[in-house]
């Protein structure tokens, strides 16, 4: 059960945040305060996976590595990492302390998600009227992948502790965070599932590439992400990302690893988008449109077969 002083102080924040929500200062650090009663919420849970391999990504340490300072991001979940492996453990923590799966998700499409995604169904749990959601993620690579695979067990054997509003967490170092959000936003600007439920080609996001490189360049170093990159095979995906983020930022440093990391593969992505050969796309429309609108699936549902609108319905239906 969860430490009582802990439950109280989650309901008195939230309760602070409910009754003052009007207050200028509230309303400046209401992202604090959310982070604050999500970690609050899963201590007692993260204390229990001491002997599991595990970190937590993107969220508030990728808010510190690229701001310096916790919740300069907005988000809406906690992630985390382990190896496939782990899974098992690590969910029956989570629901050993009050949560659930999301409903209508029989053994059968839980089974065909361990086999074809990178990720089990999320979890949640409701204190008063905020949820809080845990996305909990077993590869770096996205379901459709069929390169060489990355051992997810030495990927987080040096992880280092992180203080996240009390709660003390396991994280990723900036260079293994760069690699892990590098693939993470080359999967979110791919996937037809992403592209038709949200805005998932944004400036923020190439934003926080920039910056966690940028405020990290001792640890990112070019010659470092290269040898990780072409350990992992994934200088196209590199090449990908750094060039759409550079043709915002324009930075002459960052040129360097987009010409480093260049390769035809990669340069060969940059008009299509789909995560499988089968299911890829020449986009009709360039990068700034894409940017700049607000609706990605308007510029896509003209290409999309019934194959494709098939499995866009089932992931809607398992991870809402």
């Amino acid at each position: 059960m969860q430490n009582c002083s802990v439950r109280q102080s989650i309901f008195a924040i939230f309760n602070l945040w409910q009754k003052h929500m009007d207050n200028s200062f509230l309303a400046i650090n209401k992202h604090k305060i959310y982070s604050a009663i999500r970690f609050m919420a899963i201590k007692d849970c993260i204390q229990q996976l001491d002997n599991l391999p595990y970190a937590i990504v993107k969220g508030e340490p990728l808010s510190f590595f690229s701001y310096g300072e916790y919740s300069k991001r907005i988000t809406n979940d906690i992630d985390i990492l382990t190896t496939r492996s782990n899974v098992k453990d690590i969910c029956n923590v989570f629901l050993k302390h009050g949560f659930q799966f999301i409903h209508g998700i029989n053994r059968r499409e839980q089974i065909s998600i361990l086999v074809g995604s990178h990720q089990v169904v999320p979890l949640y749990k409701r204190i008063n009227s905020f949820d809080i959601n845990i996305d909990l993620n077993f590869d770096v690579f996205w379901g459709e992948y069929t390169g060489k695979r990355i051992d997810m067990a030495k990927f987080l054997s040096d992880t280092f502790d992180m203080d996240v509003y009390g709660c003390i967490i396991r994280s990723l170092r900036p260079l293994k965070s760069f690699v892990q959000l590098i693939l993470h936003h080359y999967k979110e600007m791919n996937s037809i599932y992403h592209l038709a439920g949200h805005n998932c080609i944004n400036y923020n996001m190439f934003k926080d590439v920039y910056y966690l490189w940028k405020k990290n360049k001792k640890d990112i170093t070019l010659e470092r992400l290269y040898f990780l990159c072409h350990e992992y095979e994934i200088v196209p995906y590199a090449f990908y990302v750094l060039y759409f983020t550079n043709w915002i930022f324009k930075d002459v440093e960052l040129q360097k690893y987009i010409d480093a990391l260049h390769t035809s593969e990669g340069e060969y992505y940059l008009d299509y988008y789909g995560l499988a050969e089968k299911e890829r796309k020449l986009w009709k429309v360039d990068f700034q449109t894409r940017l700049e609108t607000d609706n990605l699936y308007e510029l896509i549902k003209d290409d999309l077969t019934e194959e494709d609108i098939e499995k866009l319905e089932r992931n809607r239906r398992i991870f809402g």
